[in-house]
């Protein structure tokens, strides 16, 4: 009787055991994920970080260049308004100072609502125009 009671209690004392060894394993991959995203500031690496708005304004002159029917475009490098909205969606506000042959100076104000699709910020191809109106 004297031997199966101690039997019995050294394993549970060996179970007891192997449960704290995995309880304490647990916890510092715990305190290795939870610093690694503190330090970084990501979620965990799995979205890319959303383009700014320098990003999306460089992105959206170069699909009102095309728009815009003279010899001579300049942009202002300020002065211009964007806002993200949810989805990735960035709508900007701004105007286009234009040239013609015959040399009158024009100012077209626009607004433009593009959406970032994922991937590098500085690719065209990576955006797509949801409404474009030049006054």
């Amino acid at each position: 009787m004297a031997k199966t009671y101690l039997t019995h209690k050294q394993g549970k004392k060996s179970f007891a055991l192997k449960g704290i060894w995995v309880l304490i394993i647990l916890a510092i991959i715990f305190a290795v994920i939870l610093v690694r995203f503190a330090i970084s500031g990501t979620k965990f690496g799995f979205s890319s970080d959303l383009p700014g708005s320098d990003e999306a304004y460089t992105i959206a002159k170069q699909f009102i260049k095309p728009t815009i029917k003279s010899s001579t475009i300049n942009f202002p490098e300020s002065g211009y308004q964007c806002a993200r909205k949810d989805d990735s969606t960035y709508m900007i506000k701004s105007y286009v100072d234009s040239k013609t042959p015959s040399g009158e100076k024009n100012t077209i104000p626009f607004e433009i609502t593009i959406k970032f699709n994922g991937g590098t910020a500085s690719n065209r191809n990576n955006w797509k125009v949801i409404s474009l109106n030049e006054n």
